[in-house]
């Protein structure tokens, strides 16, 4: 018997595929901290070494450094990712029972905090670009939910999106302390942000109460690794820090503990990395301004390479599939209408000129499609049960063809970016099985749906 995991990451570096995803660090920091990271400084609690749960030696210092850099209340380490940090902030504001407000395209990390905790969400939905991609939530979007609903104890919202889109988080956290309601923003892929003037205002500056960010996603940091940010006085620090005790390891790692502590120190001294690398991202959109058929899309990142198939003759997932199979590059994801090159400060200029090239290439080789109404996004849908109450409810598996009027039963998304196409306890209308059977055409891979058939609640007479 082999190691099989260990054999096929052998086989990955070995193949030549430049990863156009994350991880931030890109496989490619050859540092003074990836030649010293092995098994030989894997270590547990030991005397000396303090611990991550209840922090007063170097984890105490670190975070110390941190809050200060970052201008917080207190900056915590997280070691199970943005979702444990997602799951703690919701349990740090809300209660169970209570209602909160959710951005309908937040990570179904959000949902399932939300389903533990027995929570009643209320959505707010974002609007749809012509790409097919969920806008920035603006305030007045906001507005309008918390005058309909006056029971709100805290509201979630992603910013950035998977795309790249800011949400107007100053003027929402504004809306929402008027009323005396914490703000938490799912930044996860913004942890660059506070590094570079040329990027979007942290959230983390921008007025919101707790912060949640990958620092995997787009920076030099090991895989699991981010930030929780408490960024007002309006929660109690000691209270966050026993939510992140429920959700986060008791055997923490000091090697992702370490890579935290590397990242944001190496990143604070990084100005002219950061200064270099939108130089080389405007110099391939200088370039992909010739593309004919494909477009690019500006998002608010420009380290968000996302390129539209609107209107040539492929769609994303053969776009897609064409750049990993022809070119060896490996991009972040595709929906039907587009795809995402994640790039970070740690790229290389000869992998941007290769995907820069490629697209040019390939554009050359396409023709015009016909004009299309993209049915991505996300969908209303009518809740009829929390996802709580869903969740304590019989099942059945339906035929995705028979299910229309039925109650979802489970989760359904694509992942990435794993924002649910259908949350537990809502309707499933036509809108709805036509996205599924459209992603289901094009080879999506749909989580939640299998065979043809998806979880319904029995529902009793």
């Amino acid at each position: 018997m082999t190691a099989i995991i260990y054999d096929k990451l052998k086989q990955l570096r070995e193949k030549g595929h430049y990863p156009f995803h994350m991880p931030g660090h890109k496989r490619n920091c050859q540092d003074e901290f990836s030649e010293a990271v092995s098994f030989a400084m894997d270590i547990t609690e030991i005397t000396g070494y303090d611990d991550l749960h209840h922090p007063e030696g170097m984890i105490r210092q670190s975070m110390d450094d941190m809050k200060e850099f970052y201008g917080t209340v207190e900056t915590y380490f997280l070691i199970n990712g943005s979702t444990a940090g997602n799951l703690a902030a919701i349990a740090s504001v809300c209660r169970h029972g209570d209602k909160i407000l959710i951005a309908r395209n937040c990570h179904k990390s959000v949902y399932h905090g939300v389903e533990l905790l027995g929570l009643d969400p209320v959505y707010v939905y974002p609007e749809i670009s012509e790409d097919g991609m969920c806008k920035g939530i603006r305030k007045e979007q906001i507005e309008a939910v918390i005058e309909q609903e006056k029971a709100v104890k805290a509201a979630v919202i992603v910013s950035p999106t998977y795309e790249g889109m800011v949400s107007d988080v100053e003027g929402i956290s504004q809306v929402l302390h008027k009323q005396g309601i914490p703000l938490i923003v799912d930044e996860a892929h913004g942890a660059h942000f506070s590094y570079y003037d040329k990027f979007p205002e942290s959230a983390v500056s921008a007025g919101a109460d707790l912060v949640i960010q990958s620092l995997h996603k787009t920076l030099p940091s090991l895989t699991q690794t981010g930030l929780l940010h408490l960024c007002t006085d309006k929660i109690s620090k000691k209270w966050v820090q026993s939510r992140l005790s429920v959700f986060q390891t008791s055997s923490p790692s000091y090697l992702l503990m370490a890579s935290i502590d590397y990242c944001v120190h190496k990143c604070m001294d990084a100005e002219e990395s950061f200064q270099q690398y939108e130089r080389l991202m405007n110099s391939s959109y200088e370039d992909l301004n010739q593309l004919e058929h494909l477009r690019r899309v500006k998002t608010d990142d420009f380290g968000k390479v996302v390129i539209s198939t609107r209107n040539a003759s492929v769609n994303g997932m053969e776009l897609f599939q064409c750049l990993r199979d022809q070119y060896n590059l490996e991009l972040e994801m595709a929906e039907i209408y587009y795809v995402i090159a994640m790039t970070s400060v740690c790229d290389k200029e000869e992998g941007i000129l290769r995907l820069t090239h490629a697209l040019l290439e390939i554009d050359r080789k396409l023709g015009e499609a016909e004009e299309i109404n993209p049915v991505s996004g996300v969908i209303r849908l009518p809740k009829i049960f929390t996802p709580a109450e869903a969740a304590g409810k019989q099942k059945r598996m339906t035929d995705l063809n028979q299910a229309s009027g039925a109650v979802s039963g489970d989760y359904i998304y694509l992942y990435p970016p794993g924002i649910p196409l259908i949350v537990p306890g809502e309707k499933v209308t036509e809108s709805v099985i036509d996205q599924i059977k459209m992603y289901e055409k094009n080879h999506m891979e749909i989580e939640g749906y299998q065979g043809g058939k998806i979880s319904t609640v029995i529902m009793r007479g």
